[in-house]
């Protein structure tokens, strides 16, 4: 038994097997809708998976995605790891640890310098990922608004659907950032689609001024990504999405620390947070890139890395 690299041609079979597992286990999934980027109808997904086959069927396949990551001036090669799964009936068979070890090997041709996922934090701390990096989370209520930017003009302000024609603006503004991970300009909208987010511009007297994410649920709305032109502009566009979607949650990012102030004494609730698991491969190169960002660095192997929708891909 072995783990062997998938080809596209199995991209239907992959897509029923961790649709299967997944709704089994959570909520009915529909990873084709969920992750349009990977699984869509133009997604590349498939042909970067480890599978294990039992008596010809998939028994337990793992997403391993490239995703190239930039911190300051640095580029690093990274692997994205997700869509981890194991028929309920191959479970203990030892077939996660094949496809784990598969991917470190993986990891090594490639010269990634971490891999990334998200997931039960002991279940992947046999495989030796953890915790690292931090963001702060907050909770912006209706009250929060009406008392807190009761003196806030939000009128010149509007939101619409992001479309195609937005993308190289948006896609500019996101390389401004410290620190990201490439997106095609081709897959972007896709990408912001992830997890049945909304992508959005937001507009001030009709011209767009930032752009990002969103997923509305009953009364609150949550917010996967906001990159905005000028840092100004946030309480407005807060008011606004507020007004209208009710209870927003929110994220800011180690390096957005004037956002992390608002929040910090505006939002109902808040704090800090670990961001993603990770197992790192090349710590120094990581740790060479982080410290060119200003020193943000208050906690052991806290990496500023992407708040990004799609778990950065």
């Amino acid at each position: 038994m072995h783990a062997y690299w998938a080809d596209a041609a199995e991209k239907d079979e992959i897509i029923e097997f961790i649709d299967y597992v997944f709704s089994k286990a959570h909520c009915p999934h529909d990873f084709a809708t969920l992750l349009p980027k990977l699984y869509g109808e133009q997604g590349d997904g498939a042909a970067h998976h480890f599978v294990v086959r039992e008596d010809g069927k998939i028994a337990a396949t793992v997403l391993v995605y490239p995703v190239t990551m930039h911190i300051g001036e640095r580029t690093l090669t990274t692997l994205g790891v997700g869509s981890v799964s194991t028929h309920p009936g191959a479970r203990g068979k030892g077939y996660m640890r094949l496809i784990m070890d598969a991917v470190d090997a993986r990891a090594k041709e490639t010269g990634a310098a971490f891999a990334v996922l998200g997931g039960q934090r002991q279940r992947y701390q046999y495989f030796g990922y953890d915790y690292a990096g931090y963001q702060l989370h907050g909770q912006f209520t209706p009250d929060n608004a009406r008392h807190a930017l009761r003196t806030v003009d939000a009128q010149a302000y509007d939101v619409t659907p992001m479309t195609q024609a937005h993308v190289p603006q948006a896609a500019a503004l996101m390389r401004r950032q410290p620190c990201f991970c490439a997106r095609s300009e081709g897959a972007y909208l896709d990408i912001l689609r992830s997890w049945n987010n909304e992508p959005f511009a937001l507009l001030r007297e009709g011209r767009p001024v930032g752009f990002g994410a969103l997923r509305r649920n009953e009364g609150s709305c949550h917010m996967a990504e906001l990159l905005l032109e000028d840092e100004a502009d946030f309480p407005a566009a807060m008011k606004l999405l507020s007004a209208r979607y009710g209870t927003l949650t929110l994220c800011a990012a180690p390096w957005q620390r004037q956002r992390a102030r608002w929040m910090s004494s505006v939002c109902e609730e808040y704090a800090v947070q670990p961001n993603h698991q990770f197992k790192f491969y090349d710590e120094e190169q990581v740790r060479a890139a982080c410290a060119a960002l200003d020193g943000f660095l208050p906690m052991e192997m806290a990496l500023p890395v992407c708040v990004m929708p799609a778990d950065c891909v």
